[in-house]
């Protein structure tokens, strides 16, 4: 049984927000921390600081918009579509317009960590860099990971459901 909009959103919320939630400042202390211990150290480390402050942003912002706008109305969508009621009010006139501006989000996102793997080397360190370069470099690289997953779901899977679903609705 293919899983509905609500779980799908639930399962988003869980995993990848949740995960987001708390590695960004994690790695955020972490850089930090090395940018005060080993600033001459580590070559990359100032760009590779700048540019995930300005991802973490990106991020945040991103998931408010979902976890408080969004998701809601698929929520509603969700319902409406149980319940065989009609296409529920929303706060746009179809899912489609935050559907498109989240994608552009996404591919936003997907710059600033293409941009964080080039500056790293692939999160690889150097030879002789601090064990907690590496670490930091892990954590990254997880990050990444998840990244592209969580993004991959919401484009591939659940917007097109979403916009399905909305469809069926009207």
């Amino acid at each position: 049984m293919t899983p509905g909009i609500d779980d799908l959103c639930n399962d988003i919320l869980d995993r990848h927000h949740a995960y987001l939630h708390q590695a960004l400042p994690l790695i955020h202390a972490q850089l930090v921390h090395l940018s005060e211990d080993h600033p001459l150290r580590i070559a990359a480390l100032g760009e590779a600081r700048m540019v995930f402050e300005d991802l973490t942003h990106q991020l945040l912002s991103h998931l408010a918009k979902e976890e408080n706008l969004l998701f809601t109305a698929l929520d509603a969508l969700a319902k409406a579509d149980r319940e065989g009621t009609r296409l529920p009010a929303l706060p746009f006139p179809t899912v489609l317009h935050p559907i498109r501006m989240m994608e552009a989000e996404h591919a936003r996102i997907l710059v600033a960590m293409d941009r964080l793997r080039q500056i790293t080397g692939g999160f690889i360190a150097r030879q002789g860099a601090p064990d907690e370069w590496q670490e930091c470099l892990s954590e990254l690289e997880a990050l990444d990971a998840d990244l592209r997953l969580h993004l991959r779901v919401e484009n591939e899977v659940l917007f097109p459901l979403a916009l399905e679903v909305e469809r069926s609705l009207l």
